[in-house]
């Protein structure tokens, strides 16, 4: 049985290759059938695996975006209850929610703290605990981070 991927799909369809189509259920989704002018074949994902649709309308809609508006549905073989067993588990996926997840928790957290800090100094202010620095106090303050700074970097270079 020959493959199908979508491009080559396309391909046949607007060269009139196809003849027929169909949805053929296999386990808990259906796949896609083709008849074409050298033989059927089977569409296929970029890993040559058979594409399989859950919901037969994402199916249809597929096959009437690339020009095939006809379709036989052969519901043989179709049995929706074995969607549960034929799930697959993706420990890749996995792995990267709970990161994001963590990620998004560790984040929560900063900005609680933040929150906490910027609080705490607007309460200081309010109950005399902090004081306002006079812009004469801010300014030696900076001349002196960045006296400090300067011979750190003099000391590093020599």
């Amino acid at each position: 049985m020959h493959t199908l991927n979508l491009e080559q799909l396309k391909a046949a369809t607007l060269s009139g290759g196809v003849t027929d189509v169909t949805l053929r259920g296999d386990g808990a989704a259906f796949v896609v059938s083709i008849q074409t002018r050298s033989g059927e074949a089977v569409m296929v994902t970029t890993r040559k695996q058979p594409r399989r649709f859950a919901d037969p309308r994402k199916a249809l809609q597929l096959l009437r975006g690339i020009g095939l508006h006809e379709c036989r549905i052969n519901a043989t073989d179709w049995h929706p209850e074995a969607h549960a067993l034929e799930k697959v588990a993706r420990p890749d996926r996995s792995a990267a929610l709970k990161a994001a997840h963590e990620a998004a928790q560790a984040d929560a957290d900063y900005d609680k703290w933040f929150r906490a800090k910027v609080q705490a100094s607007i309460d200081g202010l309010a109950d005399g605990s902090n004081r306002v620095l006079t812009d004469e106090e801010v300014q030696t303050r900076r001349a002196a981070l960045q006296a400090r700074l300067k011979a750190m970097q003099s000391a590093r270079a020599a």
